[in-house]
């Protein structure tokens, strides 16, 4: 059975991803739009875990195209 993440984890977690994702000109032009998500989901959600859990959800889907290209760094 797997553990619920607290928010210290997904924060690590996050940091981690945005740091890797950011280098990559693969994931360059949705990282733009991560970014611009970001800003909405802040807008947008009250709760900390919801805001975390979908900066993470976004940033999967970058990982995930990224891997489609290939050029997959490391594991974020």
């Amino acid at each position: 059975m797997s553990s619920i993440p607290t928010t210290i984890e997904l924060s690590s977690t996050i940091d981690r991803m945005e740091s890797v994702y950011r280098r990559q000109d693969e994931a360059r032009a949705l990282f733009d739009v991560y970014e611009k998500l970001c800003q909405r989901f802040e807008q947008d959600l009250a709760d900390e875990r919801d805001l975390l859990l979908s900066k993470a959800a976004a940033l999967m889907m970058i990982k995930y195209s990224v891997e489609q290209t290939g050029s997959h760094p490391s594991r974020g």
